[in-house]
């Protein structure tokens, strides 16, 4: 009978002062986000009152713990978990005047070192650089910045590896945030022109993985067939050009002749091919006339030939 007594007693105490045994009831779906080094602390709450807050308390294993209360159901706790190199463990507590519940942890790192499948629920990410591409020929050229230049994380200031797969072939490269660019050189056949390469870039910096993935579309190689009317064209072109070269010294040519002085006209008189006969009749009407005052018909004349007459 006395057991009996002590269990309504147990009950009544329990009633009276429920925070004492945890009446409060705790936050669920607690979770993480933690992406390019921005990380937002979620939860929810179901019954919550005017007076409900929460406590948010960070855990740093390299560093030490802070605290913070907030009404709302999520908190932004970036500024808590500055060191990107850390392992990090997050609990919230729910708050109701005096009364407090249990606390619900999470646990999360960028580090690939520190992840545990088994203790961390959420995996934090970094993204991989915006990647640019060209073609030339038969090379596809890849490049990017370095993590550094986006992120300007102190802990980023070193060299990043990193590797490109593309056709079952890996190739790794590096790069320093002191060069301009990351580049690299992906070589590939011919045969594949007309199609669409995909490639996965993986890199590592500081313990922090990163990975992304392009389709670069290789354009189609010219055919045969085009080569051949490119030079069909030339040729085309080239006999036009002389064409024109040569129509411009028969012009010059003609216009040389056109220039040469016509023959005198005495030299006209003693050249061979040419006979008294022909020769223009008002020519020798003007030499006989040219020789002093010699009278045309003379005595003898007259006399030649004939028998005198008298006048």
């Amino acid at each position: 009978m006395s057991k009996y007594l002590v269990v309504q007693f147990g009950v009544f105490y329990a009633l009276l002062f429920p925070g004492a045994v945890g009446f409060v009831p705790p936050p669920t779906n607690v979770s993480v986000v933690c992406h390019n080094f921005v990380n937002i602390l979620y939860w929810n709450y179901s019954k919550p009152t005017e007076q409900t807050k929460f406590g948010i308390k960070v855990e740093a294993y390299e560093s030490p713990s802070q605290t913070v209360d907030t009404s709302q159901t999520y908190l932004d706790i970036s500024s808590y978990s500055r060191n990107v190199d850390d392992d990090y463990l997050v609990f919230v507590t729910a708050h109701d005047g005096q009364e407090k519940s249990e606390n619900v942890s999470i646990r999360f790192t960028y580090i690939k070192d520190f992840f545990d499948k088994n203790k961390h629920k959420c995996k934090c990410s970094m993204d991989f650089p915006a990647v640019n591409t060209s073609v030339h020929k038969d090379v596809i050229e890849v490049f990017f910045q370095h993590p550094f230049m986006l992120h300007k994380q102190d802990l980023l200031n070193d060299e990043f590896t990193y590797t490109i797969t593309h056709d079952e072939q890996m190739i790794s490269y590096s790069c320093f945030e002191d060069e301009e660019l990351c580049t690299a050189e992906i070589h590939f056949n011919q045969s594949i022109a007309v199609q669409c390469v995909e490639l996965t870039l993986e890199g590592m910096i500081a313990g922090i993985p990163s990975h992304t993935y392009r389709n670069v579309c290789v354009p189609q190689q010219t055919p045969p067939e085009t080569d051949k009317t490119g030079i069909i064209a030339a040729l085309v072109g080239g006999g036009t050009i002389v064409l024109f070269i040569i129509m411009g010294f028969v012009w010059l040519l003609c216009k040389k002749l056109s220039q040469i002085p016509k023959i005198p006209e005495f030299l006209r008189n003693v050249l061979p091919s040419q006979s008294p006969a022909t020769q223009p009749e008002t020519n020798t009407i003007s030499r006989m006339t040219s020789q002093g005052h010699t009278p045309l018909l003379t005595e003898e004349t007259f006399n030649y030939g004939s028998t005198p007459s008298s006048p």
